[in-house]
This record gives C-alpha cells, sequence and structure tokens, in this order.
C-alpha cells in the first residue's frame, strides 16, 4: 500500500483549516493543521510535507508571502509545492495573480477564498502529479524523497 501523502495547512482559520482537512482527509491525505508561520516552518523541519496549503494574512498581513518566499529560496525545502488559499484581494482590494506577481508571489497555485472542496481536491491532486512527474525526472529533488 502506497504511504499516504501529508499535506500540511497553515491557516489561522481554524474553521476553514479543519473543513480543508476533513475535505482532504476524507481524500486519504494525512493532514496536519497550524494556526502560524512559526509552526508551519517547525512543523516542516521535523516532517517534510508533500504539499502545503498556505494563507497570507496571518498574525501579519504578509506572513504567508515571506515563509512562501523563503521555502522557494531553500534549495532543501524549494520543491514542496505551496498552494495558497487566500481572501487577501476581498480584505485588501489589491488583485494578486501568479503571472502579475511572480516576483514576490512564490507559490505553485494561488486561489480565493472561498474555494468549493471539489476545485480544492483537484488543485491539490493537480499539485502532487505535476511534482510526481518531475521526482520521476529528478527523483532527488521530490519532497518524499527528501
Amino acid at each position: 500500500m502506497a504511504e499516504r501523502k501529508k499535506i500540511l495547512i497553515i491557516d489561522d482559520d481554524e474553521d476553514f483549516g479543519k473543513a480543508v482537512g476533513m475535505t482532504l482527509e476524507h481524500q486519504g491525505f494525512r493532514v496536519e493543521q497550524v494556526l502560524n508561520t512559526k509552526d508551519g516552518k517547525a512543523s516542516i523541519d521535523k516532517e517534510r510535507p508533500d504539499l502545503i496549503i498556505l494563507d497570507v494574512m496571518m498574525e501579519h498581513m504578509t506572513d504567508g508571502f515571506d515563509l512562501s518566499f523563503a521555502l522557494k529560496r531553500d534549495p532543501t525545502l524549494s520543491t514542496i509545492p505551496i498552494l495558497m488559499v487566500t481572501a487577501i484581494t476581498d480584505k485588501t482590494g489589491i488583485p494578486y495573480s501568479l503571472e502579475a506577481d511572480e516576483e514576490y508571489l512564490k507559490v505553485d497555485d494561488y486561489i480565493k477564498k472561498p474555494i468549493p472542496a471539489p476545485e480544492l481536491v483537484a488543485r491539490v491532486n493537480k499539485l502532487l502529479k505535476n511534482c510526481a512527474k518531475d521526482c520521476g525526472e529528478l527523483p532527488t529533488k521530490c519532497p518524499s524523497h527528501l
């Protein structure tokens, strides 16, 4: 039996994290939820996740941006796929997109909250599939091989 993929949810909205976690656990994933980037980084250092679901605004308005930027700059962590799920545009009025903001929006996918469960699952599976495809080419670069 294949090992279940671990998804780390980093979001200060505990109810949102629980709902996402239940959705993903129902799909067979192992899920850990933390409420801030400090605990998220500690969890990543303890047991590397296969994918991170990350909010932007937590204790500070840029926490998610800061963590994703640090992770993507770290060669030992940069291959972990990051799905940013946030309501920052609704709260600030500032539009964000992967294409326009790729210089500082260092994530693999981005979606606005709220997100329908089927779309969340589809995006998680797509990111993990892309990682697995890359892993076949460069096994030492995939999260599950490091």
